[in-house]
């Protein structure tokens, strides 16, 4: 599959993928506005750059657009829509806006990474601690706890053959995932934070599938089932 992203790994992987299977795209949203009104991040949308970005990833895919799936977050839907305008119309021709699943699964995560000033873990810190296993640091919250309903979800939408399904959520879920698949390390700075439009491509089953990550390819069997 041809595929534009200004992170250059997702360009290369996917020319990579299988031609005949259905394939999921499972991404952060496209740029945001920054500096919330009240430090509510959920009503950002997402910028003129951002959405001039999402087009032009929705430029280069050649393969028919399946389903779509989104946070409840608006800019997510915001960001599916912006690729979908980019397509070419023959490629989307059923896609409608009242047809992305919302979800609140690819929004929430069970631990609190609010800022520690607050009473929350911390951001960063949240996420070093699930990946490092450090469920005191994390109250008690595990990758797997926090990975599973993401996989679960992801593996509802869609399916058809030879199909793309686009997924948009958010860096905390992107994250998650690249770091219970690929063992993804940040620290406790935000070192190798997923970048936006950034996300990963998976095919196959829930129980039996394949994942690709910048640049790299694994296969999973029963995880987390």
């Amino acid at each position: 599959m041809h595929f534009y992203s200004p992170c250059q790994e997702m360009v290369q992987a996917a020319l990579e993928l299988p031609e005949k299977q259905n394939v999921k795209l499972f991404f952060r949203h496209s740029k945001r506005f920054d500096n919330p009104v009240n430090g509510d991040y959920s009503v950002l949308l997402l910028t003129p750059e951002g959405i001039e970005t999402a087009k032009e990833i929705g430029k280069g895919i050649d393969r028919p657009l399946g389903s779509c799936a989104a946070s409840i977050i608006r800019r997510c839907s915001q960001t599916i829509e912006a690729v979908v305008s980019g397509m070419d119309k023959e490629l989307c021709r059923d896609f409608s806006p009242d047809g992305i699943t919302l979800s609140e699964k690819l929004c929430y995560v069970l631990g609190d990474p609010s800022p520690i000033s607050s009473g929350g873990v911390g951001w960063y810190e949240y996420y070093h601690y699930l990946q490092t296993g450090n469920t005191e640091g994390s109250r008690g919250i595990t990758l797997e706890m926090e990975a599973k309903p993401i996989l679960d979800e992801i593996f509802t939408v869609g399916g058809k053959d030879e199909t793309l399904d686009l997924i948009c959520s958010h860096d905390s879920h992107v994250v998650i995932l690249a770091s219970a698949l690929f063992d993804l390390k940040t620290g406790m700075h935000g070192d190798n934070w997923c970048r936006f439009t950034e996300g990963l491509f998976f095919w196959g089953k829930r129980n039996d599938f394949y994942a690709s990550w910048r640049g790299e390819t694994r296969h999973f069997v029963n995880l987390y089932c």
